[in-house]
């Protein structure tokens, strides 16, 4: 059966904040790829506030052919609820899902939610053009479906589609732009992680063959985007610099072409050993102002758990290097790593008040399914949630660890991750007042009026989910 009229759900729970930064690029790309084939499409994006009655007027009135939701992990089980009440109310309406969340699940999300029909893992624009054009499920690859007698089956796992130059990437004309809270456009110029940190489940979502587009296409995406007003972009790859001579090339394409006023980031993270101070320069000249680093911890035998790959000597070497160029830094560490203890994160916090850095964030530590980590935690008996309960919650944010250890008890980890919070406060603040320091008395006083509201948890949040808010905080942030 060919399936010509698809409404696409991105899944966003009730409970989570409403107001989405900007749209979903994966759903973006199916879109884009569908459109060349002359299927029919629409979004219902629940993080714009959509919710079920949307979606049932939707289907009402557009009458799919199929439905495809796009899952994250947290609040998995609202957003099987929510496909459970579609299944029931249209049951002759195949409902297919993707996303990290399927893609880290995989059979058990199937078996859980008997509203799925089938998953799509990891890169699906081509397999799900296939099952759209009618393939027999048997013969798709890297699909999860129910065989005749309901059980559920995994086709193979194959090797992800390389050449992403093919791909065309979202423009995302079916979509009223203005909806989102930023003018800032998301960009993935590679997919994969080729490396082995126990704690990661990106390799399990997107696979470890490291698969990159090449410095035209992508400044062609850059370009599309500058001719239509946009000036901001921010860089989703898990790895942008593994290939330093594709980075040195994208920095000297959008030099070439000469984006005037263009102002790019990488806000997912790069690696420090993947850096050096060439790369930084070319990044610098190119227009690039914030970079973050996935530090994790600044301990090497903690790394070397970690099996990071790295060590505390390349993190600093980078981050220096970074501060030199004058780029924002953002670090990221991890509190409850295996063989941790409350000493080893009070270094962590020394070694972030000693740099002038944006910002810092500290995750609590989470064990998903499928990672090394999740394995020794379930051996070891340290768990002190129920992976059911702390995986449909946003626990890498909170200040409740979901497992312990013998160094690093249940009490001191939550005193660590609340004194975390108020060492983020403490970065944020540093940064401003040298940012205002040199202003004039002006800003000399406007920043103790805005100080205390910028730095709060609360209004960091609004400006992740208040268009108000965000326009305030980025109107400060790029003239400071």
């Amino acid at each position: 059966m060919i399936y010509r009229k698809i409404l696409f759900i991105r899944m966003w729970p009730a409970t989570a904040w409403v107001g989405s930064v900007a749209p979903p690029v994966g759903i973006g790309y199916l879109m884009e790829l569908l459109k060349q084939y002359g299927f029919e499409f629409k979004l219902i994006d629940m993080a714009l506030g959509e919710g079920l009655p949307d979606i049932i007027n939707t289907i009402n009135y557009f009458r799919p052919d199929i439905i495809g939701a796009s899952m994250l992990t947290y609040r998995y089980l609202s957003s099987y609820k929510i496909l459970e009440q579609i299944k029931k109310k249209y049951p002759k309406i195949p409902i297919v899902s993707g996303g990290a969340h399927i893609s880290t699940f995989r059979e058990k999300a199937l078996y859980d939610c008997l509203a799925i029909d089938v998953g799509f893992i990891r890169d699906a624009e081509h397999t799900f053009l296939e099952f759209c054009k009618g393939e027999q499920l048997e013969n798709i690859k890297m699909i999860i479906y129910r065989d005749k007698k309901g059980k559920v089956q995994f086709t193979r796992e194959e090797e992800q589609h390389g050449d992403l130059d093919s791909l065309p990437w979202p423009k995302y004309e079916a979509l009223n732009l203005k909806r989102y809270i930023s003018k800032e456009i998301l960009l993935l110029t590679s997919r994969g992680c080729p490396y082995s940190c126990i704690f990661c489940p990106v390799s399990l979502a997107i696979g470890r063959k490291l698969r990159a587009r090449g410095a035209e296409n992508v400044c062609d995406e850059i370009e599309y985007w500058y001719e239509k007003g946009y000036r901001r972009f921010a860089i989703l790859d898990d790895n942008f610099t593994f290939y330093k001579e594709r980075t040195i090339a994208i920095c000297k394409e959008i030099k070439r072409r000469k984006f005037r006023n263009i102002k790019l980031r990488c806000g997912n993270g790069i690696r420090a050993d993947r850096i050096d101070e060439e790369v930084l320069v070319c990044m610098k000249e190119a227009g690039f102002i914030q970079i973050s680093f996935g530090v994790e911890s600044v301990s090497d035998k903690i790394l070397k758990v970690l099996k990071k790959g790295e060590t505390v000597e390349q993190i600093e070497k980078a981050i220096k290097n970074a501060i030199k160029l004058g780029f924002d830094i953002v670090l990221f560490f991890l509190v409850g790593s295996p063989g941790e203890t409350k000493e080893d994160v009070d270094k962590y916090i020394n070694f972030c008040l000693r740099y002038p850095i944006f910002d810092v964030r500290f995750y609590n530590l989470i064990p998903y399914p499928g990672t090394e980590l999740y394995d020794w935690v379930e051996e070891k008996k340290y768990f002190v949630q129920s992976p059911d309960i702390y995986l449909n919650n946003q626990s890498a944010f909170t200040e409740y660890p979901v497992f312990q250890t013998p160094e690093f008890t249940l009490e001191e980890r939550r005193k660590a991750l609340k004194k975390s919070k108020l060492i983020t406060k403490m970065v944020r603040k540093k940064w401003l007042k040298n940012k205002f320091k040199n202003k004039g008395v002006i800003w000399q006083i406007l920043y103790y009026f805005i100080i205390d509201i910028y730095i709060n948890e609360r209004f960091q949040n609004l400006i992740r989910q208040n268009r108000v808010f965000r326009y305030l905080g980025e109107k400060l942030y790029f003239n400071l």
